[in-house]
C-alpha cells in the first residue's frame, strides 16, 4: 500500500516538473518570440536559420559599404556639376576676349577671373572624402564590395576626368587649359592674341565635352548604386520573412499554452497539497 501511493507521489511530482519546464519553455519563446532556443530542437531548421543569418549579416555589411558609396558618388557628382559650371563661365569669358572692343584692362579682369576659376576647378579636384582619402584618386579607383563577387566604383579616377583632354596642341590637364587660357587673354599683340585665344577657346570647349561625358558616367555609377541598394533592400525583407517562418514563435498559441499549463500546474499543486496533508493513518485506511 505504502509502495504504491509513493508510487503515485513520484508520477505526479513528475509530472508537475514537466509541466513547469513546459511553462518555462513557453515564457523562453514568448520573450525571445523564437521557437528554435537551441539547435536541438530542430537540427535542420537552427541550420537554415544560420544560413539566413549569415547572409543578413553580409547584407548588411554590403548596405553600410553603399552608404559610402552614395555619399561618395553624391559628392563626385556635385563637384563635377560645379566644374562644369566653371567651364561654362570660362567659355564666356574667352568668348567676350575674342572681342576687340575690350581694352587691355578688360582683358586684364577676365583673365584674373580665369585664373580664379582655374583655382577653383583646382579645389574641386583635389576635394577630399570624409575620411581625408582623395575624392578623384590619381591611382586606381576606389573598389567597394557591394555583393558576393561584386564591387564598384562611386567615382571616376582624376586622370580619366582631368587629364589626356584632346587639345589643340595634344593632350592636356584641364587646369593647364584654364592657365593657358588666363595667359591668352593678355598678350600684347593683338595678331598673336587672337589665335592663342582661338586655340584657348577650343581646348576648354573640349573640356567641356570631357566633364558632360563625366557627368553622364557619374550618373550611370549613381543609377547602379541604386538599383543594388534596392535588390539588397528587397532581400533584406525576404530573409527576414524566411526566418521567421522557421524560428518565429506563433505568440497567441505559445501565450494560449503557457496559460493552459498554468492552470493545470495549479491544480496538481492545490490536489497534491490536499494529499500530502493525510497522515499515514489515513493512508493505511
Amino acid at each position: 500500500m505504502i509502495s504504491g501511493t509513493r508510487y503515485r507521489l513520484t508520477l505526479e511530482i513528475n509530472r508537475q516538473t514537466r509541466l513547469a519546464q513546459e511553462i518555462a519553455r513557453a515564457q523562453a519563446e514568448i520573450s525571445s518570440q523564437k521557437k528554435i532556443l537551441a539547435p536541438s530542437d530542430d537540427p535542420i531548421g537552427a541550420a537554415r536559420v544560420s544560413q539566413i543569418a549569415q547572409a543578413q549579416a553580409n547584407e548588411e555589411a554590403w548596405l553600410r559599404n553603399l552608404s559610402v558609396a552614395e555619399g561618395l558618388a553624391a559628392r563626385g557628382n556635385n563637384n563635377l556639376t560645379s566644374i562644369a559650371s566653371a567651364l561654362d563661365r570660362a567659355n564666356e569669358l574667352m568668348l567676350s576676349a575674342r572681342n576687340e572692343t575690350y581694352s587691355a584692362a578688360d582683358r586684364a579682369v577676365f583673365a584674373q577671373e580665369l585664373r580664379g576659376i582655374a583655382d577653383d576647378v583646382a579645389s574641386l579636384m583635389a576635394a577630399r572624402d570624409d575620411r581625408g582619402e582623395p575624392l578623384f584618386r590619381s591611382n586606381a579607383e576606389l573598389q567597394i564590395p557591394v555583393s558576393a563577387g561584386i564591387t564598384l566604383s562611386p567615382v571616376a579616377g582624376y586622370a580619366a576626368l582631368f587629364e589626356g583632354i584632346p587639345a589643340t596642341t595634344g593632350p592636356a590637364a584641364l587646369g593647364d587649359i584654364l592657365r593657358d587660357a588666363a595667359d591668352a587673354v593678355e598678350i600684347a599683340d593683338p595678331a598673336a592674341r587672337a589665335a592663342a585665344i582661338t586655340v584657348s577657346l577650343d581646348d576648354v570647349q573640349a573640356g567641356q565635352t570631357r566633364i558632360r561625358a563625366a557627368r553622364s558616367d557619374q550618373g550611370v555609377r549613381a543609377a547602379r548604386i541604386d538599383s543594388i541598394v534596392d535588390r539588397l533592400e528587397e532581400s533584406k525583407i525576404t530573409l527576414a520573412g524566411q526566418r521567421i517562418d522557421i524560428e518565429g514563435v506563433d505568440m497567441p498559441e505559445a501565450i494560449a499554452r503557457m496559460q493552459s499549463r498554468d492552470l493545470s500546474l495549479k491544480a496538481a499543486q492545490a490536489i497534491f497539497a490536499n494529499v500530502n496533508q493525510s497522515t499515514l493513518f489515513d493512508l493505511l485506511r
